[in-house]
Protein backbone atom coordinates (compact mmCIF):
# COMPACT_ATOMS: atom_id res chain seq x y z
CA UNK A 1 0.00 0.00 0.00
CA UNK A 2 0.83 3.48 -0.67
CA UNK A 3 -0.14 6.83 0.82
CA UNK A 4 -0.53 10.16 -0.19
CA UNK A 5 -1.77 13.39 1.89
CA UNK A 6 -4.07 15.94 0.69
CA UNK A 7 -4.04 18.81 2.74
CA UNK A 8 -6.57 21.81 3.35
CA UNK A 9 -7.09 24.32 1.05
CA UNK A 10 -8.73 26.51 4.02
CA UNK A 11 -10.02 26.29 7.14
CA UNK A 12 -11.95 28.49 9.97
CA UNK A 13 -13.64 27.74 13.14
CA UNK A 14 -16.79 29.81 13.13
CA UNK A 15 -19.06 30.72 16.80
CA UNK A 16 -22.25 30.57 17.04
CA UNK A 17 -24.62 33.48 16.49
CA UNK A 18 -21.30 35.38 16.24
CA UNK A 19 -19.39 37.07 13.22
CA UNK A 20 -15.85 36.72 14.58
CA UNK A 21 -13.59 35.11 12.13
CA UNK A 22 -10.49 32.92 13.18
CA UNK A 23 -9.56 31.29 10.25
CA UNK A 24 -5.41 32.24 10.48
CA UNK A 25 -5.59 30.60 13.86
CA UNK A 26 -3.43 27.76 14.49
CA UNK A 27 -5.41 26.04 16.67
CA UNK A 28 -9.43 25.17 16.06
CA UNK A 29 -10.98 25.29 19.74
CA UNK A 30 -14.70 23.47 19.10
CA UNK A 31 -16.13 24.37 22.70
CA UNK A 32 -19.98 24.15 24.04
CA UNK A 33 -21.46 24.90 27.12
CA UNK A 34 -21.36 28.05 29.58
CA UNK A 35 -24.20 30.31 28.71
CA UNK A 36 -22.27 34.34 29.01
CA UNK A 37 -23.74 36.24 30.94
CA UNK A 38 -23.83 38.80 27.95
CA UNK A 39 -23.37 38.06 24.47
CA UNK A 40 -24.26 39.90 21.30
CA UNK A 41 -25.87 38.43 18.80
CA UNK A 42 -25.50 40.01 14.83
CA UNK A 43 -29.15 40.79 13.64
CA UNK A 44 -28.13 43.50 10.99
CA UNK A 45 -30.94 45.35 12.22
CA UNK A 46 -28.95 49.44 12.11
CA UNK A 47 -31.77 49.67 15.59
CA UNK A 48 -29.92 47.25 17.50
CA UNK A 49 -27.19 47.66 19.56
CA UNK A 50 -25.34 45.95 21.99
CA UNK A 51 -22.32 47.00 24.04
CA UNK A 52 -21.75 49.77 21.62
CA UNK A 53 -21.98 47.66 18.35
CA UNK A 54 -24.28 48.83 16.14
CA UNK A 55 -26.62 45.86 14.39
CA UNK A 56 -26.19 43.14 17.36
CA UNK A 57 -28.73 42.64 20.40
CA UNK A 58 -28.41 41.12 23.68
CA UNK A 59 -28.32 36.97 23.29
CA UNK A 60 -28.27 34.76 26.73
CA UNK A 61 -28.25 31.76 25.14
CA UNK A 62 -25.16 28.94 25.23
CA UNK A 63 -22.16 29.39 22.57
CA UNK A 64 -20.50 26.39 20.81
CA UNK A 65 -18.35 26.88 17.77
CA UNK A 66 -17.78 24.63 14.48
CA UNK A 67 -14.77 23.57 12.46
CA UNK A 68 -15.32 24.21 8.57
CA UNK A 69 -12.49 23.25 6.03
CA UNK A 70 -12.21 22.24 2.05
CA UNK A 71 -9.52 19.61 1.04
CA UNK A 72 -7.16 20.09 -1.95
CA UNK A 73 -8.55 17.31 -3.97
CA UNK A 74 -6.36 18.76 -7.41
CA UNK A 75 -3.43 15.80 -7.05
CA UNK A 76 -5.52 12.96 -5.90
CA UNK A 77 -7.52 13.81 -8.93
CA UNK A 78 -4.61 13.88 -10.67
CA UNK A 79 -2.91 10.22 -10.22
CA UNK A 80 -6.47 8.73 -10.85
CA UNK A 81 -7.32 10.21 -13.82
CA UNK A 82 -3.34 9.41 -15.12
CA UNK A 83 -3.87 5.65 -13.35
CA UNK A 84 -1.44 5.91 -10.71
CA UNK A 85 -4.21 5.15 -8.62
CA UNK A 86 -6.85 2.92 -9.31
CA UNK A 87 -10.45 3.24 -7.76
CA UNK A 88 -11.32 -0.23 -9.48
CA UNK A 89 -8.68 -2.33 -9.20
CA UNK A 90 -7.05 -4.39 -6.60
CA UNK A 91 -8.45 -3.25 -3.03
CA UNK A 92 -9.03 0.33 -4.60
CA UNK A 93 -8.24 3.40 -2.83
CA UNK A 94 -9.52 4.66 1.30
CA UNK A 95 -9.52 8.03 2.34
CA UNK A 96 -8.81 9.01 6.01
CA UNK A 97 -9.28 12.18 7.55
CA UNK A 98 -6.46 13.14 10.11
CA UNK A 99 -6.11 16.01 12.60
CA UNK A 100 -4.09 16.08 15.63
CA UNK A 101 -5.15 16.98 19.01
CA UNK A 102 -3.42 19.60 20.82
CA UNK A 103 -3.54 18.11 24.24
CA UNK A 104 -0.36 16.60 24.34
CA UNK A 105 1.29 19.36 23.74
CA UNK A 106 -0.79 21.18 27.12
CA UNK A 107 -0.46 19.50 30.36
CA UNK A 108 -3.24 22.06 31.68
CA UNK A 109 -5.43 20.27 29.76
CA UNK A 110 -4.60 16.35 30.16
CA UNK A 111 -7.13 16.48 33.11
CA UNK A 112 -10.86 17.83 34.04
CA UNK A 113 -8.79 20.79 35.38
CA UNK A 114 -10.45 24.60 34.96
CA UNK A 115 -8.24 26.34 32.68
CA UNK A 116 -9.64 29.97 31.67
CA UNK A 117 -12.76 29.35 32.17
CA UNK A 118 -13.05 26.17 30.22
CA UNK A 119 -12.76 22.54 30.81
CA UNK A 120 -11.14 19.83 28.58
CA UNK A 121 -14.33 18.06 26.90
CA UNK A 122 -14.28 14.15 27.54
CA UNK A 123 -17.14 11.65 26.30
CA UNK A 124 -18.47 13.25 23.28
CA UNK A 125 -18.98 12.57 20.08
CA UNK A 126 -17.88 15.08 16.63
CA UNK A 127 -19.60 14.78 13.92
CA UNK A 128 -18.40 15.22 9.99
CA UNK A 129 -20.87 17.21 7.94
CA UNK A 130 -20.48 18.39 4.38
CA UNK A 131 -22.47 21.27 2.68
CA UNK A 132 -22.26 22.19 -1.31
CA UNK A 133 -23.24 25.16 -3.73
CA UNK A 134 -21.76 27.81 -1.56
CA UNK A 135 -18.05 29.29 -2.06
CA UNK A 136 -16.87 30.63 0.89
CA UNK A 137 -13.62 33.03 1.73
CA UNK A 138 -11.34 31.62 4.62
CA UNK A 139 -11.20 34.86 6.34
CA UNK A 140 -7.95 36.58 8.20
CA UNK A 141 -8.74 37.26 11.73
CA UNK A 142 -6.87 35.38 14.68
CA UNK A 143 -8.49 35.08 17.31
CA UNK A 144 -11.25 36.12 20.05
CA UNK A 145 -11.08 36.24 23.74
CA UNK A 146 -13.16 35.71 26.44
CA UNK A 147 -13.51 37.83 29.22
CA UNK A 148 -15.16 36.53 32.75
CA UNK A 149 -17.44 34.63 30.88
CA UNK A 150 -18.28 37.49 28.30
CA UNK A 151 -16.71 37.08 24.30
CA UNK A 152 -15.82 40.81 23.84
CA UNK A 153 -13.25 40.07 20.52
CA UNK A 154 -13.46 44.00 20.13
CA UNK A 155 -10.97 43.70 22.85
CA UNK A 156 -8.59 41.46 21.02
CA UNK A 157 -6.83 43.54 18.39
CA UNK A 158 -6.20 40.58 15.78
CA UNK A 159 -10.07 40.42 15.83
CA UNK A 160 -11.68 39.90 12.61
CA UNK A 161 -15.74 39.98 11.36
CA UNK A 162 -14.91 39.98 8.06
CA UNK A 163 -16.67 36.62 6.53
CA UNK A 164 -16.27 33.93 6.69
CA UNK A 165 -18.15 33.64 9.96
CA UNK A 166 -21.37 32.05 11.61
CA UNK A 167 -23.56 34.19 9.34
CA UNK A 168 -21.43 34.32 5.94
CA UNK A 169 -19.51 32.50 3.22
CA UNK A 170 -18.39 35.87 1.59
CA UNK A 171 -18.88 39.17 2.16
CA UNK A 172 -22.16 39.23 -0.15
CA UNK A 173 -22.86 35.91 0.14
CA UNK A 174 -24.83 34.36 3.73
CA UNK A 175 -24.70 30.72 4.31
CA UNK A 176 -28.07 29.02 2.92
CA UNK A 177 -28.00 27.98 6.69
CA UNK A 178 -26.25 30.43 9.68
CA UNK A 179 -23.49 28.16 11.05
CA UNK A 180 -23.16 26.20 7.50
CA UNK A 181 -25.46 23.25 8.44
CA UNK A 182 -28.87 22.93 10.80
CA UNK A 183 -28.19 20.52 13.39
CA UNK A 184 -31.83 19.50 14.27
CA UNK A 185 -32.79 18.72 10.04
CA UNK A 186 -30.37 15.89 8.71
CA UNK A 187 -32.21 15.91 5.65
CA UNK A 188 -30.61 18.80 4.11
CA UNK A 189 -27.33 18.26 5.06
CA UNK A 190 -24.78 15.29 4.50
CA UNK A 191 -23.17 13.72 7.85
CA UNK A 192 -20.28 12.03 6.49
CA UNK A 193 -18.89 9.88 9.80
CA UNK A 194 -18.51 10.83 13.25
CA UNK A 195 -15.85 10.01 15.89
CA UNK A 196 -16.40 8.85 19.62
CA UNK A 197 -13.68 10.54 22.04
CA UNK A 198 -13.39 8.56 25.36
CA UNK A 199 -10.60 10.66 27.10
CA UNK A 200 -10.84 13.75 24.49
CA UNK A 201 -7.16 13.79 23.91
CA UNK A 202 -8.02 11.73 21.11
CA UNK A 203 -6.94 12.45 17.01
CA UNK A 204 -9.30 12.61 14.90
CA UNK A 205 -9.62 9.75 12.16
CA UNK A 206 -12.29 9.05 9.99
CA UNK A 207 -12.49 6.76 7.23
CA UNK A 208 -14.55 8.95 4.35
CA UNK A 209 -13.64 6.64 1.69
CA UNK A 210 -17.39 6.81 -0.03
CA UNK A 211 -17.07 10.43 0.14
CA UNK A 212 -14.14 11.02 -1.38
CA UNK A 213 -14.47 8.65 -3.62
CA UNK A 214 -17.73 10.22 -4.59
CA UNK A 215 -16.12 13.45 -5.52
CA UNK A 216 -13.37 11.51 -7.48
CA UNK A 217 -15.88 10.30 -10.01
CA UNK A 218 -17.77 12.66 -10.39
CA UNK A 219 -20.58 11.69 -7.94
CA UNK A 220 -20.44 14.74 -5.87
CA UNK A 221 -19.27 18.23 -7.50
CA UNK A 222 -15.43 19.51 -6.75
CA UNK A 223 -16.25 23.14 -6.17
CA UNK A 224 -18.38 24.91 -3.56
CA UNK A 225 -17.70 22.09 -0.70
CA UNK A 226 -17.82 22.94 2.51
CA UNK A 227 -16.51 20.25 5.15
CA UNK A 228 -16.99 20.79 9.15
CA UNK A 229 -16.47 19.44 12.09
CA UNK A 230 -19.26 19.91 14.71
CA UNK A 231 -20.04 18.45 18.21
CA UNK A 232 -23.49 16.88 18.12
CA UNK A 233 -26.68 19.02 18.00
CA UNK A 234 -27.59 17.64 21.93
CA UNK A 235 -24.11 19.06 23.33
CA UNK A 236 -24.63 22.13 21.26
CA UNK A 237 -28.32 22.90 22.58
CA UNK A 238 -27.48 22.39 26.05
CA UNK A 239 -28.39 25.17 28.19
CA UNK A 240 -27.68 25.98 31.85
CA UNK A 241 -24.26 24.99 32.04
CA UNK A 242 -21.77 26.40 34.43
CA UNK A 243 -18.89 25.79 32.39
CA UNK A 244 -17.45 25.87 28.83
CA UNK A 245 -15.93 22.67 27.50
CA UNK A 246 -13.51 22.32 24.79
CA UNK A 247 -10.73 20.30 22.72
CA UNK A 248 -8.72 21.47 20.53
CA UNK A 249 -6.64 20.51 16.83
CA UNK A 250 -4.00 22.10 15.11
CA UNK A 251 -5.35 23.55 11.81
CA UNK A 252 -3.19 24.17 8.27
CA UNK A 253 -1.57 27.27 9.66
CA UNK A 254 0.06 25.52 12.47
CA UNK A 255 3.82 26.24 12.32
CA UNK A 256 4.50 22.34 13.64
CA UNK A 257 4.14 19.25 11.86
CA UNK A 258 1.01 18.60 12.45
CA UNK A 259 -1.03 20.27 9.85
CA UNK A 260 -4.31 18.37 9.20
CA UNK A 261 -4.75 15.97 6.18
CA UNK A 262 -6.39 13.73 4.26
CA UNK A 263 -4.74 10.21 3.63
CA UNK A 264 -5.41 8.79 0.32
CA UNK A 265 -3.58 5.09 0.70
CA UNK A 266 -3.75 3.11 -2.46
CA UNK A 267 -2.79 -0.72 -3.64
CA UNK A 268 0.38 -0.50 -5.94
CA UNK A 269 1.99 -3.16 -4.05
CA UNK A 270 4.49 -5.44 -7.04
CA UNK A 271 4.98 -8.89 -6.38
CA UNK A 272 6.47 -10.02 -9.21
CA UNK A 273 6.60 -13.65 -9.65
CA UNK A 274 8.75 -14.20 -13.06
CA UNK A 275 11.39 -15.26 -11.45
CA UNK A 276 10.12 -17.66 -8.92
CA UNK A 277 6.88 -19.01 -10.57
CA UNK A 278 6.03 -22.29 -8.57
CA UNK A 279 3.55 -24.89 -9.11
CA UNK A 280 0.27 -25.34 -7.55
CA UNK A 281 0.58 -21.83 -6.26
CA UNK A 282 -1.18 -18.58 -7.44
CA UNK A 283 1.59 -16.67 -8.99
CA UNK A 284 1.42 -12.72 -10.83
CA UNK A 285 3.35 -11.95 -13.72
CA UNK A 286 3.40 -8.60 -14.65
CA UNK A 287 4.13 -6.38 -17.96
CA UNK A 288 5.72 -2.45 -17.50
CA UNK A 289 3.94 0.15 -20.25
CA UNK A 290 5.97 3.33 -20.50
CA UNK A 291 6.30 6.41 -23.43
CA UNK A 292 9.74 7.64 -23.10
CA UNK A 293 10.56 6.23 -19.78
CA UNK A 294 7.65 7.33 -17.94
CA UNK A 295 4.94 5.15 -16.97
CA UNK A 296 1.48 5.43 -18.72
CA UNK A 297 -1.74 3.46 -19.06
CA UNK A 298 -2.44 1.97 -22.41
CA UNK A 299 -6.32 2.55 -23.58
CA UNK A 300 -7.74 0.04 -22.63
CA UNK A 301 -6.77 -3.46 -20.97
CA UNK A 302 -4.63 -6.10 -22.77
CA UNK A 303 -5.19 -9.94 -23.32
CA UNK A 304 -2.81 -12.42 -22.06
CA UNK A 305 -2.21 -15.72 -24.00
CA UNK A 306 -0.19 -18.47 -21.44
CA UNK A 307 1.55 -21.08 -23.46
CA UNK A 308 2.81 -24.22 -21.78
CA UNK A 309 6.38 -25.90 -22.82
CA UNK A 310 4.44 -27.20 -25.78
CA UNK A 311 3.09 -24.21 -26.78
CA UNK A 312 0.00 -25.44 -26.39
CA UNK A 313 -2.31 -22.82 -25.12
CA UNK A 314 -2.91 -22.97 -21.43
CA UNK A 315 -5.05 -19.93 -20.67
CA UNK A 316 -5.82 -16.77 -21.95
CA UNK A 317 -7.32 -14.15 -19.53
CA UNK A 318 -7.83 -9.99 -19.32
CA UNK A 319 -4.97 -8.57 -17.51
CA UNK A 320 -5.56 -6.12 -14.50
CA UNK A 321 -4.47 -2.88 -13.92
CA UNK A 322 -2.39 -1.92 -10.92
CA UNK A 323 -1.22 1.18 -10.59
CA UNK A 324 0.22 3.88 -14.03
CA UNK A 325 1.69 2.18 -16.50
CA UNK A 326 1.74 -1.78 -14.66
CA UNK A 327 -0.22 -4.72 -15.72
CA UNK A 328 -0.62 -8.47 -13.98
CA UNK A 329 -2.17 -11.55 -14.46
CA UNK A 330 -2.72 -13.96 -11.43
CA UNK A 331 -3.01 -17.72 -12.57
CA UNK A 332 -1.68 -21.20 -10.89
CA UNK A 333 -0.27 -24.18 -13.57
CA UNK A 334 -1.84 -27.18 -11.66
CA UNK A 335 -1.31 -31.00 -11.46
CA UNK A 336 1.61 -33.27 -12.28
CA UNK A 337 1.27 -33.00 -16.67
CA UNK A 338 4.21 -30.60 -16.04
CA UNK A 339 7.69 -31.54 -15.34
CA UNK A 340 9.96 -28.74 -13.44
CA UNK A 341 11.44 -26.94 -14.80
CA UNK A 342 9.88 -26.24 -18.10
CA UNK A 343 9.27 -22.90 -19.76
CA UNK A 344 6.25 -21.37 -20.49
CA UNK A 345 5.71 -18.19 -22.67
CA UNK A 346 3.20 -14.91 -21.82
CA UNK A 347 2.15 -13.25 -24.86
CA UNK A 348 0.55 -9.99 -24.26
CA UNK A 349 -1.73 -8.48 -26.82
CA UNK A 350 -4.33 -6.22 -27.42
CA UNK A 351 -2.12 -2.94 -26.47
CA UNK A 352 -3.23 0.09 -27.57
CA UNK A 353 -1.66 3.32 -26.55
CA UNK A 354 -2.91 7.38 -27.49
CA UNK A 355 -4.74 4.72 -30.48
CA UNK A 356 -1.90 3.56 -31.66
CA UNK A 357 -2.30 -0.44 -31.93
CA UNK A 358 0.98 -1.61 -30.66
CA UNK A 359 3.01 -4.97 -31.11
CA UNK A 360 2.75 -8.07 -29.45
CA UNK A 361 4.92 -8.55 -26.46
CA UNK A 362 6.41 -12.34 -25.58
CA UNK A 363 8.25 -13.25 -22.08
CA UNK A 364 8.96 -16.54 -20.42
CA UNK A 365 8.96 -17.76 -17.29
CA UNK A 366 9.69 -21.08 -15.65
CA UNK A 367 7.58 -22.98 -13.88
CA UNK A 368 9.19 -24.36 -10.83
CA UNK A 369 8.91 -27.91 -8.28
CA UNK A 370 6.30 -26.95 -5.25
CA UNK A 371 8.16 -28.61 -3.29
CA UNK A 372 11.17 -25.65 -3.45
CA UNK A 373 7.92 -23.28 -2.71
CA UNK A 374 6.33 -25.61 0.43
CA UNK A 375 9.66 -26.45 2.31
CA UNK A 376 7.56 -29.14 3.86
CA UNK A 377 10.24 -31.40 6.62
CA UNK A 378 10.94 -32.27 10.03
CA UNK A 379 13.29 -29.45 10.47
CA UNK A 380 12.34 -25.96 11.73
CA UNK A 381 13.58 -23.26 9.47
CA UNK A 382 16.01 -21.08 11.07
CA UNK A 383 15.80 -17.39 10.25
CA UNK A 384 18.01 -15.71 7.52
CA UNK A 385 20.07 -12.68 8.30
CA UNK A 386 21.20 -10.48 5.40
CA UNK A 387 22.64 -7.34 4.41
CA UNK A 388 20.80 -4.48 3.43
CA UNK A 389 21.90 -1.14 1.64
CA UNK A 390 19.53 1.38 -0.14
CA UNK A 391 20.57 3.43 -3.77
CA UNK A 392 18.81 6.04 -5.24
CA UNK A 393 19.02 8.33 -2.55
CA UNK A 394 22.14 9.60 -0.32
CA UNK A 395 22.92 9.79 3.38
CA UNK A 396 21.63 13.47 4.01
CA UNK A 397 20.36 14.37 1.10
CA UNK A 398 18.34 17.66 0.14
CA UNK A 399 15.54 17.44 -2.28
CA UNK A 400 13.40 20.10 -3.35
CA UNK A 401 9.52 18.92 -2.52
CA UNK A 402 8.12 17.88 -5.64
CA UNK A 403 10.86 15.07 -6.56
CA UNK A 404 10.82 11.46 -7.20
CA UNK A 405 13.16 9.07 -6.58
CA UNK A 406 13.53 5.46 -7.47
CA UNK A 407 14.79 3.87 -3.77
CA UNK A 408 16.32 0.32 -4.77
CA UNK A 409 17.06 -1.78 -1.48
CA UNK A 410 19.75 -4.17 -2.08
CA UNK A 411 19.87 -7.37 0.15
CA UNK A 412 22.95 -9.59 0.33
CA UNK A 413 23.21 -12.90 0.82
CA UNK A 414 25.45 -13.76 4.16
CA UNK A 415 29.05 -14.43 4.09
CA UNK A 416 29.57 -12.41 0.18
CA UNK A 417 30.59 -9.61 -0.74
CA UNK A 418 28.14 -8.96 -3.70
CA UNK A 419 25.52 -11.84 -4.05
CA UNK A 420 22.35 -10.13 -3.71
CA UNK A 421 18.87 -12.14 -3.60
CA UNK A 422 15.02 -10.63 -3.95
CA UNK A 423 13.02 -11.81 -0.93
CA UNK A 424 9.28 -10.94 0.33
CA UNK A 425 8.29 -9.91 3.18
CA UNK A 426 10.48 -6.87 3.48
CA UNK A 427 8.84 -2.84 4.34
CA UNK A 428 10.14 0.12 4.94
CA UNK A 429 8.58 3.20 6.52
CA UNK A 430 9.49 7.17 6.84
CA UNK A 431 9.15 9.25 10.03
CA UNK A 432 10.47 12.92 11.06
CA UNK A 433 11.65 13.81 14.81
CA UNK A 434 10.08 15.85 17.06
CA UNK A 435 11.99 16.85 19.95
CA UNK A 436 11.95 13.24 21.15
CA UNK A 437 9.04 11.40 19.58
CA UNK A 438 9.24 10.36 16.22
CA UNK A 439 5.95 10.94 14.24
CA UNK A 440 5.35 8.64 11.60
CA UNK A 441 4.92 10.49 8.34
CA UNK A 442 4.44 6.95 5.71
CA UNK A 443 3.37 3.95 7.33
CA UNK A 444 5.10 0.87 7.21
CA UNK A 445 4.44 -0.48 3.21
CA UNK A 446 5.82 -3.23 1.29
CA UNK A 447 8.59 -2.97 -0.80
CA UNK A 448 8.36 -3.46 -4.25
CA UNK A 449 9.63 -7.15 -5.43
CA UNK A 450 10.19 -7.05 -9.28
CA UNK A 451 11.56 -9.94 -11.52
CA UNK A 452 15.14 -8.87 -10.82
CA UNK A 453 15.46 -5.96 -7.85
CA UNK A 454 13.21 -4.79 -4.72
CA UNK A 455 12.27 -1.23 -4.87
CA UNK A 456 9.82 1.64 -3.74
CA UNK A 457 9.05 4.81 -4.85
CA UNK A 458 9.50 7.85 -2.98
CA UNK A 459 7.58 10.63 -3.58
CA UNK A 460 8.40 13.80 -1.90
CA UNK A 461 5.18 16.59 -3.90
CA UNK A 462 3.16 15.83 -0.47
CA UNK A 463 6.28 15.96 2.42
CA UNK A 464 5.97 18.81 4.71
CA UNK A 465 10.13 20.63 4.23
CA UNK A 466 11.91 18.76 7.18
CA UNK A 467 14.14 15.64 8.08
CA UNK A 468 13.00 12.33 7.77
CA UNK A 469 14.11 8.90 8.14
CA UNK A 470 13.99 5.59 6.64
CA UNK A 471 13.56 2.15 8.39
CA UNK A 472 13.32 -0.98 6.97
CA UNK A 473 11.97 -4.47 8.50
CA UNK A 474 12.46 -7.77 7.54
CA UNK A 475 10.35 -11.02 8.26
CA UNK A 476 12.31 -14.27 8.18
CA UNK A 477 10.97 -17.56 9.65
CA UNK A 478 9.12 -15.84 12.53
CA UNK A 479 11.72 -13.77 13.34
CA UNK A 480 11.20 -9.97 12.26
CA UNK A 481 14.32 -7.45 12.36
CA UNK A 482 14.21 -3.52 12.53
CA UNK A 483 16.58 -1.91 10.73
CA UNK A 484 17.17 1.86 12.09
CA UNK A 485 17.68 4.88 9.99
CA UNK A 486 18.90 3.03 7.05
CA UNK A 487 18.76 6.37 5.32
CA UNK A 488 18.36 10.40 5.89
CA UNK A 489 17.48 13.02 4.17
CA UNK A 490 15.97 16.36 4.10
CA UNK A 491 13.13 17.59 2.05
CA UNK A 492 13.30 21.51 1.43
CA UNK A 493 10.90 24.01 -0.25
CA UNK A 494 10.99 25.09 -3.84
CA UNK A 495 10.92 28.46 -2.60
Amino acid sequence: MSTFKSYFSKNNTIVAKDSVNTARNPITELFYGKEPTTSCKYTGLSGDSCGGRTGYTLDNSGKFSRFIFDVNLDDVISKVNNGCINLSGGTGATHTLKMTNTSMFDQSLLNDKLVDGKRRASSFTLLLFRSSGITWDEGVGYDYQQYGGRFEPEFDESFGERPSNWYSATTLTPWTTQGVYDNQDNSTFTVVNSQNFDQGNENISMDITNEINDRLTGGTPNTGITYGIAYTGTLENLTGLSESYSVGFFTRHTQTFYEPYLETSYDDYIADDRERFYLNKTNKIFLYTNTEGTPKNLDSLPQVTIYDCDDAVYSSMTATNLTCGVYYVEFAVTGSTYGTPSIFTDTWSSMVMNSNKLTNVSNEFTLLAADDYYQIGPEDQLPKEYGYSVNGIKMDEKLVAGETRKVFVSVRVPYTVNQSILIDGLKYRMYVRQGNTEVETHPWANVNRTYNHNYFLLNTEDMIPNEYFIDIKANSNQEVNIYRNIIKFQVVSQI
